[in-house]
């Protein structure tokens, strides 16, 4: 019971929310005029009775929405968002490992630095200096923008998704990490002589999964909020950027992306915890 409040509850939201832009009212005396609100949800509704809220306008044509959008728009975001998250707590696991034990204060600067730079000045900056590199040598380290099925960007959004989850991996796990690398069995372990990566596989990772699980929710959270960003100016056909590309301000499509990217949340969330439990499997106490 609780779990089907909480979805019939985000779908309510959902629907709030998308019908909120069509019930301002700047002029009128009061802002939000809730007839309107209450007419574009039953409308949406009623829809699917004649499968209309299954359908969206892409210019002139009308389009399907779920076959159009889950083969491919709904895998182009995952793949991206998969592959980013993993990339993210890999790298924030060893990267917390060397943060918390190192004294170069330069490094945490750099690290603080690259926390406080927003998305899309990052995407800026990543292109310029792609388009520089490539005026300056006549080598194309990666494409700028997407153009076409078959000439994908895929190095600079993977870089932009990792960037932002992986520093706050690192600030949240270097603090845990400095707290296992403190205790009573890893000073045992050092005076016995153990290699520092078989202390870091066998004792430091095993103790720091725990603290990255409890986090996975914020860190999704970020990751998708990036995705908005992203896939607009990597022009990546994806289901945040279907909602820009699409053209003008439809109910039916910018309900059906949200919902679907709840779905695509959970999915994540789940793969994602499928991943922390290979590696508690594999760095398991024997």
């Amino acid at each position: 019971m609780r779990i089907l409040l909480s979805i019939l509850g985000t779908i309510l939201l959902i629907l709030v929310l998308v019908a909120l832009p069509l019930s301002i009212d700047v002029y009128g005396r009061d802002l939000i005029n809730y007839s309107i609100m209450i007419d574009s949800i039953k409308e949406y509704i009623t829809g699917f009775a004649t499968g209309e809220s299954l359908h969206f306008m892409e210019g002139k044509d009308r389009n399907p929405f779920f076959p159009e959008i889950i083969p491919s728009y709904f895998l182009t975001s995952f793949s991206y968002l998969f592959v980013s998250i993993i990339l993210a707590i890999i790298l924030g696991l060893l990267i917390a490992s060397w943060h918390s034990r190192s004294k170069k204060e330069w490094m945490k600067d750099v690290i603080g630095f690259f926390g406080m730079v927003p998305d899309f000045i990052m995407v800026l900056f990543l292109q310029i200096a792609t388009v520089f590199f490539y005026q300056t040598t006549g080598h194309r380290l990666a494409r700028i923008a997407t153009r076409g099925i078959e000439e994908h960007a895929i190095l600079l959004p993977m870089i932009t998704l990792t960037i932002v989850p992986t520093i706050y991996l690192i600030r949240s796990l270097s603090e845990r990490t400095y707290d296992v690398l403190t205790e009573d069995y890893i000073l045992t372990a050092k005076a016995k002589g153990l290699r520092k990566v078989y202390i870091f596989i066998q004792h430091v990772v095993r103790n720091v999964l725990p603290y990255l699980k409890a986090d996975l929710h914020k860190v999704i959270a970020i990751l998708m909020s990036n995705l908005f960003i992203v896939e607009y100016l990597f022009n990546i056909s994806g289901l945040a950027g279907l909602l820009f590309n699409a053209g003008g301000f439809q109910y039916s499509l910018m309900a059906n992306t949200l919902l679907t990217l709840v779905v695509l949340y959970i999915i994540l969330y789940w793969c994602i915890r499928l991943f922390i439990y290979l590696l508690e499997r594999t760095f398991a106490y024997d």
